[in-house]
């Protein structure tokens, strides 16, 4: 026990990352603010893309928004990466670039490109819409997106889904591969949560034993130094009529949720809600042995989704980052 207690204190702090909401009512954006001395990096949603490979700013979002953030993080050293992501365009869309070699190029390079306008990082790539059978073009793409934003010595992150084995679980995680592209990628950004979600039935979003399996398969094929761990700031609220996602304040407005039960695997909260569903919500105290584990397995970091939604608890636990 001594030994164990001794190699956890020596091995290296994880690096702190987030995701940030340009979008919502300001609170994701703040928290950052208030909290960037934290920071070894941010991920703000900048980009959509087209099906002809194209790439855009968010609709809706004030040009003088994503300029503020990006010079707001430089100010205090923090490295910033746009999120570009394929919502909207369904697999139809994204299969549309991805299976044609000239729009898979084109949107490689406005990806690099749009990345040295915005005096970013680099790029994030979050694509969740694809089959797969889109395994080999997704992976074409990556190493696209690679040879490009590293031409302009740029760094490429990917948001990765969990799974516990090769190929997959779902289509998905059946798209991704995780060796090919975790030796194209800079760093790999997996993410450990939606164990249970509001699609299916109730249970805990991120067990850490889940957690644990994951990071079992992820290391065995992609370099710890390249793996960022993806760590949720929410929970779900599975209430008829239909489930639905929840942050801390709509959490803690519950009837009893000052006095929540812990599941005694995943130690995330939970509440009966008052028409008999139940809540389950990732707090300070279910996420702290996610923190650890990065540290046993000397990953390069760890990264949250998403600013705004925590338990401000979160950032004692997070002391460590200052």
């Amino acid at each position: 026990m001594i030994l164990a207690m001794t190699l956890l204190a020596l091995a290296r702090t994880p690096k702190f990352g987030a995701w940030v909401l340009l979008d919502d009512d300001g609170k994701s954006v703040s928290r950052f603010e208030e909290h960037v001395s934290c920071f070894d990096s941010v991920t703000g949603q900048f980009y959509s893309c087209t099906k002809d490979g194209l790439v855009e700013h968010v609709q809706g979002i004030k040009e003088e928004t994503f300029k503020n953030f990006v010079d707001f993080a430089h100010k205090h050293r923090v490295a910033v990466f746009g999120l570009v992501g394929d919502g909207g365009l369904g697999a139809a869309g994204v299969e549309y670039f991805l299976n044609d070699p000239v729009r898979r190029e084109r949107h490689a390079q406005a990806l690099a490109d749009a990345a040295v306008k915005d005096h970013l990082a680099g790029i994030d790539l979050d694509y969740e819409s694809m089959k797969a059978e889109d395994k080999e073009n997704f992976s074409l793409f990556v190493e696209a997106c690679a040879e490009k934003l590293h031409q302009r010595h740029k760094i490429l992150t990917i948001a990765l889904n969990a799974k516990e084995r090769e190929p997959g679980e779902w289509s998905g995680s059946q798209s991704e591969d995780y060796a090919r592209i975790g030796k194209a990628v800079d760093r790999a950004r997996i993410m450990t949560y939606d164990e249970h979600e509001e699609g299916g039935t109730a249970g805990p979003v991120a067990d850490i034993a889940w957690v644990k399996r994951v990071m079992d398969h992820t290391l065995a094929l992609i370099p710890a130094k390249k793996v960022e761990l993806g760590i949720p700031m929410y929970g779900y609220d599975w209430s008829p009529p239909h489930a639905h996602g929840i942050n801390w304040e709509q959490f803690s407005k519950l009837p009893g949720a000052d006095k929540a039960s812990r599941d005694p695997s995943s130690q995330e909260a939970i509440l009966t809600t008052p028409n008999g569903g139940t809540a389950w919500f990732c707090d300070a105290i279910s996420e702290k042995p996610k923190i650890d584990l990065a540290r046993q397995l000397g990953l390069r970091g760890v990264y949250v989704w998403v600013m705004g939604s925590e338990d401000p608890k979160w950032w004692d636990v997070l002391k460590p980052w200052k």
